[in-house]
């Protein structure tokens, strides 16, 4: 019996030091421990995910809530700006005024009462007329009255109570603005009824408990569903929360609440919405939590069973890649492997034959690049001494010279050779950019010349970035496209502005012509670098050269429109 034991020990001790006994629990434990992990991941991932969820349902909300707010607010402005322009008419005669009052309640229904109001702070007049007001001293010393903003357009109160009239005590925002009538000065005051903005709130809801009220400016409740609740301190709200805080969507410290907030441009109040995260959460985590528990007892299990059978097979498979490899050392990208005994080394197998693809396909494209910047680099190369532009540059100068303008020919001869020298650079490709700038400008002189006129351009540059380096040519074809696209064809004199501006991390070149504009077509034209006689070396020539040289977030943008103009954009590199 003893014997029997100590041999089935023997057998055990053999079986468990085994390679694939050991792959077999290592895969297991390991996969377990991934499903454990990766289940509370996903937990957390969703429970982030239903916060965000709520924060963008409550968001949502508030900026519909705070653009019906706005809205209400425009048309409160354009009906005072109504009565305000009919007030200010000087053939308004003082038995009209009751009338226009009367006339602009009627159409606006949710206007309680429209006041002018004198100096004294008496009403003068007001609509409707079977009103009776009240008798007081002066609207001045009432609470809601702003004194210190009397002297603004159009002043929004804060919502109170109305105890202008008899038997009038309804809940109104009042908007006041000074007007003059007949060198008599006035206040206008329309009062609106808050009431149906408190309607629509109260019919705004964020989730199941969910709410939204109003500050103004100075972080005083204006609106509040459970208005009279907090009035009695029966409820606190997080006023001390929302205070100087920007528009966003926040969570509470306590993580129970989130709240948005929405500002109203015009009267500087905010519109606050404020959800209850736990009700989101609770319910729905529950649930994963439970089926999440379930998917990874499941799993665990079965990736246990699969990998005491998987591990026999990955020792040999992955041998094979690893000389397979072994061979890339020695710059063999021909040699492929084809383990595809299960998914993940055949998964495995697939990504290094893609891999060896890729390379053989960059090493391809590296000369295909070195090939595309030799020719483009010709190109521009072909481009300094422009034959045609040479020529007609010379012919002027002649003809300058036989006619006794001197001046001009010598001008012309100095701009001439200023971009000749500056196009040469001694056979080098980088120039500065205060020496691009100096190309640019020989080349309009010249062409200034020719024209006779007929345009004037202006450069104007950021002095601490003329030091930076680009690769030379980049500015000229563009005044060239905008010469004989745009400023040729115009009647009136034309004009062309080159700006150099300081972007941080960036330079742009602005090019702006106000000539006839390009059409899609003839922009198309351009941009394929096919009119070569009018476009120079083309706009797609130096948008694919300042790629090669800088990269792909650098190049050239066009903005164009017919009967207005062009402007080009050049984004370079700080050197």
């Amino acid at each position: 019996m003893f014997n029997y034991i100590k041999q089935v020990s023997s057998r055990w001790n053999k079986k468990m030091r085994s390679l694939q006994v050991i792959l077999a629990l290592a895969l297991g434990i390991l996969s377990v421990i991934t499903i454990l992990l990766f289940s509370i991941f996903l937990s957390v991932i969703f429970e982030e995910t239903l916060i965000n969820q709520t924060k963008i349902t409550t968001r949502q909300s508030v900026t519909q809530s705070s653009i019906t707010l706005t809205n209400e607010i425009a048309n409160m402005n354009a009906t005072a700006y109504g009565i305000l322009d009919e007030l200010k008419k000087t053939a308004l005669q003082d038995d009209q005024i009751p009338e226009l009052l009367g006339t602009s309640f009627r159409l606006n229904r949710n206007v309680v009462s429209i006041s002018l109001v004198d100096e004294k702070g008496k009403i003068s007049y007001y609509a409707p007329s079977q009103y009776t007001p009240k008798k007081i001293e002066t609207i001045y010393d009432q609470r809601w009255f702003q004194k210190e903003k009397r002297n603004e357009q159009i002043t929004f109160s804060s919502p109170h109570v109305q105890n202008l009239f008899e038997k009038n005590y309804q809940w109104v925002l009042s908007v006041t603005s000074p007007v003059t009538i007949q060198a008599e000065r006035y206040i206008l005051l329309i009062d609106y009824n808050f009431n149906s903005l408190g309607s629509y709130f109260n019919k705004v809801t964020i989730g199941k408990r969910g709410y939204s009220f109003i500050v103004d400016e100075k972080n005083r409740l204006i609106y509040h569903p459970q208005q009279r609740i907090i009035q009695t301190n029966a409820k606190e709200e997080k006023l001390d929360f929302v205070k100087d805080k920007a528009d966003g969507v926040y969570v509470t410290q306590d993580q129970n609440n989130t709240i948005a907030i929405a500002t109203i441009p015009s009267t500087g109040w905010k519109v606050v919405g404020v959800s209850y995260l736990k009700d989101s959460l609770q319910e729905a985590v529950s649930e994963i939590r439970k089926n999440t528990l379930w998917i990874f007892l499941t799993l665990a299990i079965l990736i246990t069973l699969m990998s005491i059978s998987v591990s026999r097979y990955i020792a040999r498979p992955i041998t094979n890649m690893v000389k397979v490899m072994r061979d890339v050392n020695d710059n063999k990208f021909d040699v492929y492997t084809h383990e595809n005994r299960f998914t993940e080394i055949q998964q495995l197998s697939g990504s290094y034959n893609h891999l060896i693809d890729h390379v053989k396909e960059l090493m391809v494209q590296v000369k295909e690049e070195q090939e595309e910047l030799r020719k483009s680099e010709m190109t521009v190369l072909q481009a300094q001494i422009n034959p045609h532009f040479l020529y007609n540059t010379l012919e002027s100068i002649l003809w300058m010279s036989e006619r006794g303008n001197n001046q001009g020919a010598s001008q012309m001869v100095a701009a001439l050779g200023k971009l000749l020298r500056i196009s040469l650079n001694k056979g080098g490709n980088y120039i500065s950019i205060s020496q691009e700038l100096a190309h640019a400008q020989s080349y309009l002189t010249i062409q200034q010349i020719r024209y006779k006129n007929q345009f004037q351009y202006s450069i104007e540059a950021d002095e601490s970035i003329l030091t930076n380096t680009t690769i030379k040519i980049i500015i000229q074809p563009f005044l060239e496209n905008a010469l004989y696209h745009g400023i040729e064809r115009m009647v009136d004199e034309g004009s062309i502005a080159i700006r150099v501006l300081d972007k941080k991390e960036r330079i742009l070149i602005e090019i702006e012509d106000d000539g006839i504009g390009i059409s899609p077509e003839i922009l198309q034209v351009i941009e394929e670098g096919k009119d070569s006689e009018k476009g120079g070396i083309g706009i797609r020539n130096v948008h694919q050269r300042i790629q090669m040289y800088f990269g792909k977030e650098y190049g050239v943008g066009i903005e164009s429109e017919l009967d207005k103009g062009t402007i080009i954009s050049i984004w370079l590199p700080k050197s």
